[in-house]
């Protein structure tokens, strides 16, 4: 994107299932402007900043919930039946992070747009001799995030010291999108998540179990009528950092580029209407 911003970028279409609610996710450094403003809706759009983030990145928006985003912070943008905004760097900054665009059943697509913040501050997080892992959304390990979103959805940000391994639950109807920032990592899906038997030797290989390299991404997920089952995330020889993101099925996911409403031209002449109608819209309009 120019030589303000890179971005690794993983479509729900790269993947042939198991990537349900989420639809896009790109992972960027950004130092410079690099998007105009634009519009979403029927989606929530999650801004995660990695931690070795510097400066700042501002978000402004059309329904004038103007804020910051530093290092470790999270911001939420629920787009509703539509919203107009753009994050750009505030001044010399190396901007690392994710944003995660979520898709919604139908009865949400159309409520009005709203934004929020969860400071890193405010993010609990487990320190274990295996390593750390931040609980950015619902609930893991037994915190919970305050963080509060349309649908249940487990955002974790983790390392994994080498050696190490964690277990994440997947309720049934859940699918899971984890994907390797840096080291490799391996993974394996238990279908149930106790009292498992020993796991039958399958030529060629366990099918139930991948090694993402780094800067790769890799979906699972839990049938309906199943139990609950479990991921098995493990390091190797080098430390892991890793983001997965994992909730419940939605329908349909929307094409990339589709609002994913009915009336999906009126609602975001709407928001483009409400935009230009706001306090900030000259700043949107420089970035």
């Amino acid at each position: 994107m120019g030589d303000a911003c890179t971005i690794r970028q993983f479509r729900h279409t790269d993947f042939s299932r198991c990537i349900s609610p989420v639809v896009l996710v790109d992972h960027f450094v950004m130092t410079g402007p690099t998007f105009e403003p634009h519009t979403h809706a029927g989606i929530s759009a999650a801004t995660l900043m990695l931690e070795d983030s510097t400066g700042v990145m501002q978000s402004l928006d059309g329904i004038e919930n103007n804020q910051d985003i530093h290092a470790g912070d999270l911001h939420w943008t629920q787009a509703g039946r539509g919203i107009v905004h753009a994050q750009r760097p505030v001044g010399e900054a190396r901007l690392h992070g994710l944003q995660i665009f979520i898709d919604h059943p139908a009865h949400l697509k159309s409520l009005p747009p709203m934004t929020s913040m969860l400071r890193a501050a405010d993010m609990p997080a487990i320190q274990a001799p295996s390593g750390k892992v931040r609980v950015v959304s619902g609930s893991f390990g037994g915190l919970e995030s305050p963080l509060r979103t349309p649908e249940p959805l487990l955002i974790l940000d983790g390392w994994l010291r080498p050696g190490a391994t964690t277990l994440v639950p997947m309720p049934p109807g859940w699918n899971a999108w984890f994907y390797a920032i840096q080291g490799d990592l391996g993974v394996r899906a238990r279908h149930c998540s106790k009292g498992a038997g020993p796991l039958p030797k399958v030529a060629g290989g366990d099918p139930d179990f991948a090694v993402v390299p780094a800067g790769s991404a890799a979906v699972a997920g839990a049938t309906r009528d199943g139990e609950e089952g479990v991921l098995l995330l493990m390091a190797g020889k080098k430390p892991v950092h890793f983001v997965l993101v994992a909730g419940s099925a939605v329908g349909e996911v929307p094409q990339q580029g589709d609002a994913a409403l009915p009336d999906a031209d009126g609602a975001l002449a709407e928001a483009l209407a409400a935009y230009g109608e706001t306090e900030p819209a000259d700043a949107l309009t420089t970035c």
